[in-house]
């Protein structure tokens, strides 16, 4: 990531939600620009919620520490064997834990969104992985989200 993207995270976010932001990993806060750059391309000029959305949707995943191996290997597994997973998961809890984290990440964001005050991004976050989401700015997010 370049200073201009970190600026114009900052810029984005705000003083109360950029923090947030600086604390993903590197791996997260590169995704959320690269949602934000979809966006943008497909939407031209996204209002400024949906920018937000783009760089916070998966803010909740910063607590579980979850590598990109560990991204890549669950999601082989739940798409070629589930019950494989299932099983690595009861053997290994903290791994589980992390899982758990990874997998509920849409409410977690949106519970420290709530707690900062920020309700309508918050809303957005929550139902982000939604099958049918209500609010036009989560499709959005949605389609942008699915194209990286």
């Amino acid at each position: 990531m370049t200073p201009a993207e970190r600026a114009t995270a900052a810029r984005i976010l705000g003083p109360e939600l950029a923090p947030l932001y600086a604390q993903l990993p590197v791996n997260d806060q590169r995704h959320g620009l690269d949602v934000l750059d979809t966006v943008t391309r497909l939407d031209g000029q996204p209002g400024r919620l949906l920018q937000q959305a783009a760089l916070l949707h998966d803010v909740g995943k910063g607590s579980a520490r979850f590598s990109a191996v560990d991204r890549g290997l669950t999601v082989f597994l739940q798409a070629a064997s589930p019950r494989i997973l299932q099983a690595m998961l009861a053997v290994r809890p903290a791994f589980a834990r992390r899982f758990e984290i990874y997998r509920d990440h849409a409410r977690i964001g949106a519970e420290t969104l709530h707690a900062l005050g920020a309700h309508e991004l918050a809303d957005v976050v929550a139902e982000h992985h939604a099958a049918d989401p209500i609010r036009d700015v989560t499709r959005h997010l949605k389609r942008a989200d699915g194209r990286n």
